[in-house]
């Protein structure tokens, strides 16, 4: 019995090494906009032969490599993408001039040829962010939201916007107010370099007591400047 369980369990391992699949995929986490990115897929085919790679942005193919196809390499327009073919095959995609609506999750689907046709796939995100932090604004919170007065959002080229929000405070009364400003810290100014496998944000809070009086343009400018140290001392922190 001993002996059948073993023959069954080196069956399985040998029968599992034969099998196509997936090593490791390897997607930067961030990526300055404007920088190029290398994402790779190294694979094992075991006993099966390959058909093709294809990667995926959000679902959506951007490139494929079928080695019987000639050329064996395509790329597909797609918003964001940028696919260098000269320094990309079956292994490794390389993308040039990032732009902030290159975000999104990559895919790489490896499939077999008949008579398996197995197929394994892998995939990880990835943020494009600018170089100064202006892809996300920081946020204010008050205590009344009857107070708030909410402006449009203003579009910008290459995916950047910028947000406003009025405040109205009856004179008299008063509100806490509290600026929040989040940044990635793949970004450091000073060696302009980026930390691809960072997943996590660093933010900073700041409260004030808001009260109006007959001086109410002195109210944005306060809550502009509060923001400004935040995102300031926020941004000197991540350099040290």
């Amino acid at each position: 019995m001993r002996m059948y369980v073993l023959l069954a369990i080196i069956s399985l391992l040998i029968k599992e090494s034969l099998l196509l699949r997936i090593v490791r995929v390897s997607i930067p986490t961030y990526r300055v906009r404007g920088q190029p990115a290398q994402l790779e897929c190294d694979y094992e085919l075991g006993s099966d032969t390959l058909y093709s790679v294809k990667w995926y942005r959000d679902n959506e193919e951007f490139y494929r490599y079928m080695p019987k196809f000639d050329p064996p390499k395509h790329a597909y327009k797609l918003e964001g993408i940028k696919v260098d073919l000269q320094k990309s095959d079956d292994r490794r995609v390389v993308l040039h001039q990032l732009m902030l609506k290159s975000s999104g999750v990559y895919r790489c689907e490896v499939s077999a040829e008949a008579p398996s046709f197995a197929s394994a796939a892998d995939e990880g995100r990835m943020e494009v962010i600018c170089k100064f932090a202006k892809k996300h604004n920081p946020t204010f919170v008050v205590t009344d939201p009857d107070m708030l007065v909410e402006y449009p959002p203003t579009h910008y080229t290459h995916g950047l916007m910028s947000t406003a929000l009025g405040l109205r405070v009856p004179i008299g009364r008063s509100m806490e107010v509290r600026c929040t400003a989040r940044v990635a810290p793949a970004w450091r100014e000073g060696s302009e370099a980026v930390v691809g496998n960072s997943h996590l944000a660093e933010s900073k809070e700041a409260m004030l007591l808001v009260r109006s009086s007959s001086e109410a343009p002195a109210l944005n400018v306060m809550l502009l400047t509060l923001c400004f140290v935040v995102s300031l001392s926020l941004l000197t922190q991540s350099e040290t």
